[in-house]
């Protein structure tokens, strides 16, 4: 109802009140005189008498009453009228678009992403996210989406604020924390001084390990494979423990090579810390690359001609670091050294979990008198006690983090090696050349030409990239004073409200999850659905930052990792960081502490062994969380991936690990046959969404499409049952409702653009994943109307819950 037929009805309220007047007067055969005459009887019946009638009975009689009936009438009418045109203004103005800020920014937000020459019904991602392709430009990354470019944002943010710092124009209180690294990155940015310091430090970084493949220039080795030398009793002792110490050497720098130890959450007991073994990465992180179906030698090696592409690469580039530090690197015994090297690392990774066959949670605990039997070739009681400090006890636990099955090998390995000088030479040089190799990240000479720094870009990044790699690698050095600028740019009244929201966001998700999973049709049993329901309600959330964040105290004890050369910041500054970790050893885990050594400024992550979840910082950002952006928003951003890390707990590992993270058999078999037989849906469904039908990336993907699958539902859910569902349409979206703008915001968070030849393993492209967990939602095709069997709403959906 328009204004102009309201106000017609305000004017002909007099005529329109007389009518019914009439009516009323006449209807039912009922007059007045009898009206009058039963209320007198129920005033009698109620001890009451009724005033004397005044009015002759002659002159009609009732006049007063008929006036009162016409006043009494007359205000029904009005108040009538008075609702419908309330009624009639809500309606016409509820059709006008909401024009609040929060209305604004969130429309404006959702329309400049959206191909509207797309019908949703047809390929809602393309619709969702076609503005946003067609406008993002990616010159510098293999894979691109919305969520990188909200985390760069950030970190540019931060950038310039750390300029000013340095600059001394920045307008806000800061730490020496923050300080510091805000000079470091000073330090990260500054090519020019990096250039005319060249390789300077980092040989003096080499000769402080005693060079690399020293035995080939001082002719050592040669000597003692020729003649029986004698050694004097201070070499033997040197000796006895040579490949721990150089082992030791290369932990005090953050390297690992061999194996890597350490002090983590025992996945037996949730509560404690143990001494953690598990394996090396290789030179050039990859081990599913030294997959070779022949045998392979180091002769095979040193011609480059077979074995894996990996191994020839890196035979390249060990020749051309032997040119760096002088050595004629087409000398024979110089490149055969280097063959042996890479067949050791080949040997050790072949050995590692990567290649099992079969795919299954290992984790062992030993006292350290077992570890010894296990892998008599490393003493490790010399080696673990001076690595935390301490003398340790035979009855130690030892965690071994994929089981006993690979250190034996490694073991043998290196007892094989040791019987030789030769051997030994391999073994330490190899240690060196992970250790020299990982540094060399953070000297920047004029000439990086050649494979060699092709290598190195994989710890440093590409040039085009240097900004990230220092950021990324200041966060880890100075995990709370880093995050802590952004908090202030932020604004910290802000900050701490944006929390507090996505804190709730968090709550809502868990409820309804528990909910969710307490009437799922999926378990046989009623113990297997109650560990599941205590595991959701035991799970641990973490959101924005660690509690230390807001202690300026606590973050100047980070100022001291700052030195005075790049080189040795980043050497010193990652070594302090790993050395703090090991202080843990005795003590209880903190419920508070952040698992993630880069909290603030990192991933959305699900944690197993202490059940819980981590969004960081710089992820509760426009336009997954704000606390004035609208509900369904919020829900549909950050909410989603909240119920993605949820999920989770419940994948192939999670479901290993029980309310508190501990591992155990928490599932009965038939609730995880019923589990595994749902996965097939999801296998069959998203190998069918790629062109090439891909089987193997289907199953790779797998639990993150069920994740997927699940945030969507429980956040859609959670939003309904406690979200600010406000009627008002958005600005340029108004033939929008918000169930159909909450479908769009969770798209359009996931935006992206990847070369052809990208793959990120296990997550397989977002457009297949949004497309997916859309074709399973029954309440995406009812909000947007699409019709069974159109693309969008397939008659087969799959389900977990």
């Amino acid at each position: 109802m328009d204004r102009t037929r309201v106000y017609k009805i305000l004017k002909n309220q007099n005529s329109l009140a007389f009518s019914i007047r009439s009516i009323e007067s006449n209807q039912n055969g009922v007059s007045l005189e009898e009206g009058k005459q039963a209320s007198s009887s129920l005033l009698r019946d109620t001890g009451q008498s009724p005033k004397p009638n005044r009015s002759k009975e002659g002159n009609g009689g009732g006049g007063g009453s008929s006036k009162s009936c016409v006043l009494l009438t007359t205000f029904v009418i009005f108040l009538f009228v008075t609702l419908v045109f309330a009624i009639a203004t809500f309606l016409y103005y509820r059709t006008l678009p909401c024009t609040t800020e929060d209305c604004v920014m969130t429309a404006s937000r959702l329309l400049k992403r959206v191909d509207s020459s797309v019908e949703p019904c047809d390929n809602f991602y393309q619709f969702a996210c076609g503005g946003w392709i067609n406008q993002s430009v990616n010159l510098k990354y293999d894979s691109w989406n919305t969520l990188y470019e909200t985390q760069r944002t950030s970190h540019d943010q931060i950038v310039q604020a750390m300029h000013k710092i340095n600059d001394g124009s920045y307008p806000l209180p800061t730490n020496a924390g923050e300080r510091a690294a805000a000079k470091m990155y000073e330090q990260c940015m500054d090519t020019d001084t990096l250039e005319q310091t060249g390789l300077h430090l980092w040989e003096r970084f080499v000769d402080e390990l005693g060079g690399w493949m020293p035995e080939l220039k001082n002719g050592m080795l040669e000597q003692e494979e020729s003649f029986e030398i004698e050694l004097d009793e201070d070499e033997k002792k040197r000796r006895r423990f040579e490949i721990e110490d150089i082992i030791l050497s290369a932990f005090n720098y953050s390297v690992f090579p061999l194996f890597w130890a350490g002090v983590e959450v025992n996945y037996l007991d949730s509560k404690e810390h143990l001494i953690t073994i598990y394996e090396q990465l290789p030179i050039l992180l990859a081990p599913e690359k030294y997959h070779y179906d022949k045998e392979l030698t180091p002769e095979m090696i040193y011609g480059k001609m077979e074995g894996p592409p990996v191994t020839r690469a890196l035979q390249q580039v060990g020749e051309e670091l032997a040119a760096v530090l002088g050595f004629d690197s087409s000398d024979e015994k110089v490149r055969m050294m280097i063959a042996n090297m890479i067949y050791l690392e080949y040997q050790i990774t072949i050995a590692g979990s990567t290649f099992y066959k079969e795919k299954k949670e290992r984790y062992t605990v030993v006292t350290l008198r077992e570890l010894q039997e296990i892998a008599p070739a490393i003493n490790w009681h010399y080696f673990l006690s001076r690595l935390v400090g301490e003398n340790l006890s035979h009855s130690e636990p030892i965690a071994l983090k994929t089981g006993t099955q690979w250190i034996p090998i490694l073991s043998a390995i290196v007892e094989k090696l040791k019987q030789t000088r030769s051997g030994v030479a391999v073994l330490k040089n190899y240690v060196k050349w992970k250790t020299i190799m990982f540094h060399l990240a953070y000297a920047s000479p004029k000439c990086r030409d050649g494979l060699l720094w092709m290598a190195v870009s994989l710890y440093s990044g590409a040039a085009s990239q240097r900004k990230e790699f220092c950021v990324l690698r200041l966060s880890g050095i100075f995990p709370l004073s880093l995050p802590s600028i952004l908090r202030k740019i932020d604004g910290i009244d802000h900050t701490e409200k944006n929390v507090k929201a996505v804190q709730d966001v968090a709550d809502r998700i868990q409820e309804k999850y528990e909910e969710m999973v307490k009437s799922s049709n999926l378990f046989s049993d009623s113990e297997t659905r109650q560990n599941v329901v205590d595991k959701v309600n035991n799970m641990t959330k973490f959101i924005g930052f660690p509690d230390a964040m807001r202690s300026d105290f606590e973050m100047e004890k980070e100022a001291i990792r700052l030195h005075d050369s790049l080189f040795w910041s980043m050497v010193l500054g990652s070594s302090s960081v790993y050395k703090e970790r090991l202080q843990r050893l005795r003590l209880p885990v903190n419920p508070r502490d952040w698992v993630d050594t880069r909290p603030a400024i990192s991933v959305p992550a699900h944690n197993y062994e202490r059940n819980l979840i981590q969004i960081p910082f710089d992820s509760l950002r426009l336009p997954y969380a704000d606390e004035h952006q609208l509900d369904f928003a919020n829900y549909a951003g950050i909410g989603t991936i909240i119920g993605h890390e949820f999920t989770h707990a419940f994948d192939g590992q999670g479901k290993l690990h029980g309310p508190t993270g501990n591992l155990g058999s928490w599932w009965s078999q038939e609730s995880s046959r019923r589990f595994k037989a749902r996965e097939q849906c999801f296998i069959k469904q998203y190998a069918g969404l790629m062109d090439s039908h891909d089987m193997n990336a289907a199953k790779e993907g797998l639990y993150e499409n069920i994740a997927d699958h699940v945030g969507l539902k429980v956040a859609y859910e959670a939003w309904k049952a406690n979200g600010n569902q406000n009627s008002a349409r958005m600005p340029g979206l108004e033939k929008y409702s918000q169930d159909q703008l909450f479908f769009l915001a969770y798209t359009q968070g996931w935006c992206a653009l990847r070369s052809k030849s990208y793959k990120l393993q296990p997550h397989m492209e977002e457009r297949i994943r949004m497309l997916g967990s859309l074709q399973n939602s029954p309440e995406f095709a009812s909000a947007w109307n699409c019709p069974t069997d159109s693309f969008m709403n397939p008659p087969d959906k799959c389900t977990i819950w």
